[in-house]
C-alpha cells in the first residue's frame, strides 16, 4: 500500500512540475534568451523567483492530486498532463508567426480555420491520455511517469544550453555608459522652440473614428494647418524615426547596424544637427530605446547630435510583481491553444513598465507623461533654443481612457481622445509659459498601420493663428520632414530637399510606402540583434499617385516593388 501511495505521489509530482516547469521555468527563459537585446533586466532577476514559484505551484497540485480518489486523481493528472504535451506541441510544431513582444495594438488575432484545427488537436491529445488512464490503466501509469520525465530531460537540457551559451549581458547590467536622459524632458526654450509630438501608430484613418464619438475632439488645434495626405514612408517605428531624424533613407543592401553608422555619420545630418547648433538650438529626442535610432551601436554613435544623450550610470528600479505576471503571460501566450493566447498577450506597454529609471527617465507612455507633465509643468530655459522630438505611444496600444489615465482595456476611440487631451495640456502650458505663439509646432506619428500608411500631420508656424484649422491635401511625406525641420529653425533647407511647403493642395505626385514583410519567395534573414531568426526578409514598397484611397488600392493590388534585406529589426 505504501508503495502504491509513494509512486501515486511520485506520478502526480511528475506531472505537476512538468507543467508548472514549462510555464514558469522554460517558457519564460526561452523567451528571455531569444530576446535579451529587447529587455532592460537580466536573467538573474526572475530565474531563482520563478524556479521557486514552479517548485512550490508543483508541490501544491501534487499534494491537491494525490489524496483524491483514484478515478479523480486519473483525470486530473491526465488534464494537466494533456495540457503539457498539447502545449508542448504547441510551442514546437503549432505557433505560427507569434507576436511574441505584443507590438500589436489590436493584440492576438488568428484565423477561424487555424483556431479551429488547433482547438481539434488539443482535444485530440488530451482525449487520447484521459482514454488511457480508463481503458489502459497501468499502461497509463507507466507511460505518464516516463514521458513527463522524458519531456522535463529534453527542456531542462535546452535550458542548461540556453544558460551556457548566452552572451554575457543576459546576466550583467552596463556598467554605466551613453544613454538617452529625460532630464529635460519638460523642459523648453524660453525664446524659439521647434517642437515635434509624434504619437505612435496614429494613422489619419483614425480621426473618422475620433471624431464620431468625440465630436470637436481636434478643434483646440485650430491654429494648425492639418495636412491630409502625409505618408510615412516607411512602416514602423524603425526605420521611420531615424529616418526623420536623419533624412536618409533606407539602404537595404546592408546590415541594420551598418545603417544605423551610415545615417548618424553621413554628411546630410552632420550639416543638419552643425545648423542646429549654430542657431544655439539644443536637439532633445525623448524615445525610451535607443536602439530605434541606432541598433547595437553605442549610443555614443548619437553623441555630437543629440543634446540629451550622456555617458553616466543608470540606476533602475524593477517592478518584481509585473515581472512576473508579464513573464508568466508571455509564458502562457506562447505555450496554450490559440483560441485562449488573447488572455495571455503581453502588450510592449507592460514591458516597459518593468523597469524604470531612478532618475531621468524618459516618459514615453501616454498616461505617465500625462500625470508627470500635470504633476511637474513645463519649465522655460532662457540658455538656448530647443528642437524637441517627444515620441509617445500613441495608439500603438489601446491603454488610455478618454482623459489621458491608464486604462487597460481601452478602445481606438478612447486612446485616440486621450492622446489629444494630452496635446491639449502641453500646448496649454506652453501658452502660459508665453512661448507658445513663436513656437513652430508639429503633431504627427512615425507611423500608421501596415497598409493605412498615411499619418495625421498638423503643424503650426510661428505667428499662425486660424478660427478653424486649415487643411490642404499636398502630397506630402517624410521625405520632407528634416527640410521642413531646418526651414522652421531658420535654417538653409536647401541642402536637405524640399519642404512640406513645396508641394501644393491638388498637386499630382507619385510615392511609395516601404512596409517590412515576410515572403516565402526570399531567404530567410537573421534579427539584427544577430539571437534569432528575422520575422521579416523583404521589404514591399506600394507606390501610388493621390491619396489614401489610391495607396489602399495599390495595396490590393500588391507591392510594385520587392526588395530583400540583409537582417531584420523583429
Amino acid at each position: 500500500m505504501k508503495k502504491y501511495i509513494l509512486k501515486k505521489i511520485g506520478t502526480a509530482f511528475l506531472v505537476s512540475f512538468l507543467f508548472t516547469f514549462m510555464l514558469l521555468i522554460f517558457g519564460p527563459a526561452e523567451i528571455f534568451f531569444a530576446n535579451v537585446t529587447e529587455f532592460e533586466f537580466v536573467y538573474g532577476e526572475f530565474a531563482g523567483y520563478m524556479a521557486a514559484f514552479a517548485v512550490i505551484g508543483a508541490v501544491i497540485l501534487t499534494v491537491l492530486i494525490s489524496f483524491l480518489p483514484d478515478m479523480l486523481y486519473r483525470i486530473l493528472a491526465s488534464l494537466i498532463f494533456g495540457i503539457s504535451v498539447a502545449g508542448y506541441l504547441q510551442v514546437m510544431f503549432l505557433n505560427k508567426n507569434l507576436d511574441l513582444l505584443g507590438v500589436n495594438p489590436e493584440g492576438y488575432k488568428t484565423g477561424f480555420a487555424q483556431s479551429a484545427v488547433n482547438l481539434i488537436i488539443w482535444l485530440i491529445v488530451i482525449t487520447c491520455v484521459l482514454a488511457a488512464a480508463f481503458w489502459k490503466k497501468d499502461m497509463w501509469k507507466k507511460a505518464v511517469a516516463a514521458l513527463s520525465a522524458f519531456l522535463l530531460c529534453i527542456q531542462v537540457t535546452a535550458l542548461v544550453s540556453l544558460i551556457v551559451t548566452a552572451k554575457e549581458d543576459a546576466y550583467q547590467y552596463p556598467e554605466g555608459g551613453y544613454h538617452l536622459s529625460g532630464e529635460d524632458q519638460f523642459t523648453v526654450s524660453a525664446d524659439q522652440n521647434v517642437i515635434v509630438l509624434i504619437l505612435d501608430y496614429f494613422s489619419n484613418q483614425y480621426l473618422e473614428p475620433l471624431e464620431s464619438a468625440y465630436p470637436g475632439a481636434t478643434d483646440f488645434l485650430h491654429d494648425f494647418t492639418y495636412y491630409s495626405n502625409m505618408d510615412c514612408t516607411y512602416f514602423g517605428t524603425f526605420p521611420s524615426l531615424p529616418h526623420m531624424l536623419t533624412g536618409n533613407e533606407v539602404d537595404m543592401s546592408c546590415t541594420i547596424n551598418e545603417w544605423c553608422q551610415q545615417i548618424w555619420n553621413s554628411r546630410k545630418t552632420e550639416s543638419f544637427y552643425n545648423m542646429l547648433r549654430d542657431r544655439n538650438y539644443k536637439a532633445n529626442v525623448y524615445t525610451p530605446d535607443a536602439n530605434i535610432l541606432c541598433g547595437l551601436n553605442d549610443p555614443e554613435l548619437l553623441s555630437g547630435r543629440l543634446s540629451n544623450v550622456v555617458n553616466s550610470a543608470q540606476d533602475i528600479d524593477i517592478f518584481y510583481k509585473l515581472l512576473f505576471k508579464t513573464l508568466t503571460k508571455m509564458s502562457g501566450y506562447r505555450m496554450f491553444p490559440d483560441l485562449i493566447k488573447p488572455y495571455f498577450y503581453a502588450n510592449i506597454d507592460e514591458y516597459a513598465d518593468i523597469v524604470s529609471v531612478k532618475e531621468n527617465k524618459i516618459h514615453h507612455n501616454n498616461h505617465e507623461f500625462y500625470e508627470t507633465l500635470l504633476e511637474k509643468g513645463l519649465t522655460a530655459d532662457k540658455s538656448s533654443n530647443y528642437y524637441i522630438v517627444q515620441h509617445l505611444m500613441g495608439p500603438h496600444l489601446y491603454t488610455t481612457d478618454e482623459a489621458g489615465h491608464y486604462k487597460e482595456d481601452s478602445t481606438l476611440e478612447e486612446t485616440a481622445k486621450g492622446c489629444m487631451v494630452i496635446v491639449e495640456e502641453y500646448l496649454n502650458q506652453l501658452k502660459a509659459l508665453g512661448v507658445y505663439e513663436d513656437a513652430t509646432i508639429i503633431i504627427t506619428a512615425d507611423h500608421g498601420g501596415p497598409y493605412d500608411s498615411q499619418v495625421i500631420f498638423y503643424m503650426k508656424e510661428p505667428g499662425e493663428t486660424h478660427e478653424a484649422s486649415p487643411v490642404t491635401d499636398a502630397p506630402v511625406s517624410f521625405l520632407e520632414f528634416l527640410p521642413t525641420i531646418a526651414e522652421a529653425a531658420g535654417g538653409d533647407k536647401s541642402e536637405f530637399g524640399p519642404s512640406v511647403h513645396d508641394f501644393a493642395a491638388g498637386e499630382q505626385r507619385e510615392r511609395t510606402v516601404w512596409l517590412r514583410m515576410y515572403d516565402a519567395a526570399y531567404p530567410a534573414v537573421p534579427c539584427y540583434t544577430g539571437d534569432k531568426n528575422g520575422e521579416s526578409n523583404v521589404y514591399y514598397g506600394y507606390s501610388y499617385t493621390g491619396g489614401i484611397e489610391a495607396l489602399l488600392k495599390q495595396t490590393e493590388t500588391g507591392p510594385a516593388k520587392i526588395v530583400p534585406v540583409v537582417d531584420s529589426y523583429f
